[in-house]
């Protein structure tokens, strides 16, 4: 069974694929049903709620974060954050599945009864085997619990069984006063990276405050390094704390991904995130266009070019879509200061001109003509102001101009500096690059 559930926007988008469609003010976001028949509840029907990214492909690997309390409006809280997240790839790509509860007193039994202890039965021994059975996922784990489900949630941590390696605790308490089990947890874990996230609400009750604050004080003794930990306190009572507390939690528990801070070069992000991220969370993401991006820009302005040459060489040799012509190159080797290398390319870009936009060659022709002679080679400049009259001839103007700019002030090409500058005074016209005056001096200097 599929049901949409509607979330109304402020503006008006289309989206016309897979997992979402949206009409005028509304994002429809589709999720399946499924009903369960579970040897520790033979007399019930358990209804899960499960989200799939809308790119989801079995031969990947995803992450699951499971949220109990899904019969109630936390679910969609969850599945319209995740969906945002993922879309602005600010997560992976991640199953959600929502746990309904039957009797929820019951079943999040937080003083560990038989009853709490069936449903733990139920999520460790039936739920996620069936997940993992049924979908490609990558074995990281997170759970969301609300109220009684955040305090739940420490007493599944403290399992020796336990499958998750994410926590969201959103209001949580210890009526069950387990603070000296977590205590000990926070100081003997080891596991691999471990992600726990509990919110405070001010105007909720005082207990779950002091609770919250309690677990924070447990974790800042021992500073486990194995564990990645937050209390966040917010604005909200212990309703609206779901949603003021819920996006933060998401993102605490995937912080590690695109974590470009992490990399001290484009070389070691290149050699070691994709490794990191599949230890981290079971599955080996794409090297982002965005991610590489970032590390051009510090490679420009650092000027290192054997950074630069080495981003390059792996873009090509690993066949990554990264749009970047002759033009391009030259441009940044001008940019590094790497004068021959821009001439080089300078010369590849006219030559060849693959791709190149001759408005784009216009803006920045000059450059050219800069590094030449930053290279003490007027004469190589106008050389290649003559093959770029040739390859576009409707910027004749400013290619003479430059020519006999170059001729005149170089004492070099004088014949061609001559006849370039009488060709710009009987032509000559509005441009970007010079104005009639300037001709004037030239003739002075002459």
């Amino acid at each position: 069974m599929r049901k949409i559930i509607t979330i109304f926007l402020l503006f008006s988008v289309i989206y016309t694929y897979g997992q979402e469609k949206n009409t005028s003010n509304k994002l429809e976001l589709i999720y399946d049903i499924k009903y369960l028949k579970s040897k520790y509840y033979p007399d019930e029907e358990k209804v899960l709620n499960i989200f799939l990214p809308k790119t989801y492909n079995k031969n990947n690997k995803y992450p699951v974060v499971y949220i109990t309390d899904a019969g109630t409006p936390n679910f969609e809280v969850a599945l319209s954050y995740i969906n945002q997240l993922m879309e602005n790839n600010v997560i992976p790509k991640i199953i959600l599945i929502g746990i309904e509860q039957n009797n929820r007193s019951s079943e999040l039994d937080i003083y560990w009864s038989d009853d709490g202890k069936k449903f733990k039965n139920y999520l460790f021994e039936e739920i996620i085997p069936y997940i993992n059975s049924n979908y490609s996922t990558s074995e990281f784990n997170t759970i969301i619990g609300h109220s009684d489900g955040a305090e739940y949630n420490h007493l599944l941590m403290l399992e020796k069984n336990n499958p998750f390696r994410g926590f969201i605790n959103i209001s949580t308490n210890l009526n069950n006063d387990v603070s000296n089990e977590i205590e000990e947890f926070f100081k003997k874990t080891n596991k691999k990276t471990f992600y726990y996230f509990i919110s405070n609400g001010k105007y909720d009750s005082e207990d779950r405050i002091l609770a919250g604050n309690k677990i924070d004080s447990l974790y800042k003794v021992t500073r486990n390094e194995s564990i990645k930990f937050l209390k966040k306190d917010y604005k909200a009572d212990h309703r609206g704390l779901v949603s003021n507390s819920m996006l933060d939690g998401i993102s605490f528990i995937f912080q590690d991904y695109r974590n470009l801070d992490r990399y001290s070069s484009f070389k070691d992000y290149s050699q070691n995130y994709q490794s990191e991220i599949n230890q981290l969370y079971g599955f080996t993401p794409i090297l982002e266009e965005n991610d590489i991006d970032f590390y051009f820009g510090k490679i420009l302005d650092k000027k290192n070019i054997e950074d630069y040459e080495y981003l390059i060489n792996f873009i090509n040799e690993n066949n990554i879509s990264f749009v970047m012509n002759s033009l391009d190159r030259a441009n940044h080797y001008f940019y590094m200061e790497s004068y021959p290398q821009a001439i080089k390319f300078w010369n590849k870009a006219i030559n060849e001109f693959e791709n190149i936009n001759p408005r784009v060659f216009y803006f920045n022709f000059s450059k050219a003509v800069d590094a030449y002679l930053a290279e003490k080679d007027p004469k190589g400049a106008i050389e290649f102001l003559e093959k770029s009259k040739k390859r576009l001839p409707e910027y004749n103007l400013e290619f003479d101009y430059f020519i006999a700019k170059t001729s005149i002030e170089n004492s070099v090409e004088v014949k061609k500096g001559k006849n370039a500058l009488k060709n710009c005074k009987s032509n000559y016209k509005e441009n970007r690059y010079f104005k009639k005056k300037e001709l004037e001096k030239l003739k002075i200097k002459k």
